[in-house]
């Protein structure tokens, strides 16, 4: 009996680092949520992560570590001055609902290129 109770925790053991393993190798990171800091990096041309989801009330910074950049509005809720590397802009999100947006140099409006959204929810 002990020998088939070990046999199946090694068997186990196996099967998460397993898990682990292909999780790793995919690359694959879980979409940020409201739990996450409310903080979206800028640099090599994208954000990053490039959909965040924060509660109502949350103020979102955008923090540029590269190059010129802008964090526009779709809809024009908001829209910063030209950010170079170093410095940031920050919008707070009142209202549940989906808020896309984009950098005026590299992107364009309905997500191409550089691009992203914020997900506010109640």
């Amino acid at each position: 009996m002990n020998t088939l109770k070990r046999t199946a925790q090694i068997f186990l053991l196996a099967c998460c680092c397993l898990t682990m393993l292909v999780v790793a190798r995919s690359g694959h990171k879980p979409a940020p949520t409201v739990d996450d800091a409310a903080k979206v990096t800028v640099s090599n041309v994208k954000f990053e992560p490039r959909t965040l989801t924060v509660k109502a009330g949350t103020t979102v910074t955008w923090e540029n570590k590269e190059g010129s950049h802008t964090v526009t509005s779709d809809t024009g809720a908001f829209e910063s001055e030209t950010l170079s590397a170093g410095q940031s802009f920050s919008h707070k999100f009142d209202k549940a609902g989906r808020y896309p947006y984009y950098c005026t140099f590299h992107g364009s409006k309905g997500g191409h290129d550089m691009a992203g959204v914020i997900v506010v929810t109640k």
